[in-house]
């Protein structure tokens, strides 16, 4: 069975830039979609590199899953050491594709993934959470990459040039 989850949602205060007019959807709903694009071909992938697991500060997993994984990694599948990965298939499955959709306030990326994603019982980790977990780097790293596609699109279509927005 796939899960759909909603890996990033991004928006603006309606105070910074009114997203009714014309204007505002224009500018805004693309460099939302552009910025869920960019996390999702520059930040997805590190999810799964082997220092993520204090990086992203994942649950802890119990032993038996730690002696699955093992035994994932001793028929061959290497990767099973890796954080997030048993299978492989996880990695796979959200790996292939994003859809985004946007509105004036805010933008949605929804990847496909396996069932394991929607289980919500006991000590089981939150895999949806911990797959969309942003760093404060990051954070900052998509805010700087959304306030530079602003301004471009900002400067295209209006003749007064913009250097930084500001709160």
């Amino acid at each position: 069975m796939i899960k759909q989850i909603q890996i990033i949602s991004i928006g603006m205060p309606r105070r910074m830039l009114k997203s009714r007019d014309e204007f505002g959807r224009k500018i805004t709903v693309p460099v939302y979609q552009e910025t869920i694009d960019f996390w999702f071909e520059n930040m997805l992938g590190r999810h799964f590199k082997p220092a993520a697991q204090h990086v992203y500060d994942y649950q802890r997993r119990g032993v038996q899953t730690i002696k699955r994984k093992e035994g994932f990694a001793r028929i061959g599948n290497r990767d099973a050491r890796l954080p997030l990965i048993m299978s492989g298939e996880l990695k796979r499955e959200v790996s292939r594709s994003i859809r985004i959709s946007g509105s004036g306030k805010r933008a949605r990326g929804v990847m496909m993934g396996p069932r394991q994603l929607s289980i919500k019982r006991g000590n089981y980790p939150d895999l949806a959470a911990e797959i969309t977990k942003v760093t404060q780097t990051e954070a900052n790293r998509l805010a700087k990459f959304a306030e530079g596609r602003m301004a471009m699109r900002m400067n295209r279509d209006r003749t007064r040039t913009v250097e930084r927005l500001t709160a």
